[in-house]
């Protein structure tokens, strides 16, 4: 973990004095985004993704597309498959033709998409400008997090979480459905259908 001093600096920043009008409104609008979420039966999010390691390193980006549902998730990217039930997680790569078996762990921010239904939970909002909003939380798993939004509409366009050795996770949202209808099997993974792999079970 590095840039702790850094990351302090930026929170100090976000709480500080004077900014409690702009705290106020940018909660409210956090509020909006969350409930569009939790409103609907489920949610599929097309999304371009990477993650810079630091100022000079970062990974190439790569397409994906979520679903949420309840408890439930599904995550589709070119190198893996992330398929959660709400209580089982199969984590697939596809590359290593290894399938990992894991349980869920507790919180509503085990997962960064997961995390889009309760981010006026467990963050204190404060605008930049008119379409940046930061959230801070010191105890979350993801300390600081950067919506851009679209301010007149109050929908999400880009999601940027920082971790506290300083590293960033950013996500781009292209595209937003809502109340897709899924199979009851969509949110598992079916070890038989895919014979070729290695079943890790880590439960």
């Amino acid at each position: 973990m590095k840039k702790q001093l850094i990351l302090s600096a930026i929170i100090l920043f976000v709480f500080s004095a004077g900014m409690a009008f702009a705290q106020a409104d940018a909660s409210g609008v956090v509020k909006k985004i969350t409930k569009s979420f939790r409103d609907k039966k489920n949610a599929e999010i097309v999304f371009d993704y990477h993650y810079v390691m630091d100022s000079t390193t970062q990974s190439e980006i790569q397409e994906g597309t979520a679903f949420l549902q309840g408890e439930s998730y599904k995550i589709l990217q070119k190198e893996q498959q992330t398929v959660c039930d709400g209580t089982t997680i199969w984590t697939y790569l596809i590359e290593e033709e290894e399938v990992i078996i894991s349980s869920t762990s507790f919180g509503d921010d085990n997962t960064p998409l997961k995390l889009l239904t309760s981010l006026d939970k467990y963050y204190t909002a404060t605008f930049v400008n008119n379409s940046t909003i930061v959230l801070a939380n010191p105890e979350g798993q993801f300390k600081l997090l950067f919506l851009t939004i679209d301010p007149k509409k109050n929908t999400l366009k880009s999601i940027e979480y920082v971790a506290s050795d300083g590293s960033k996770m950013i996500i781009d949202i292209k595209e937003l459905k809502f109340e897709q209808d899924l199979k009851d099997d969509f949110f598992t993974f079916d070890v038989k259908a895919h014979p070729e792999v290695d079943v890790i079970d880590m439960r």
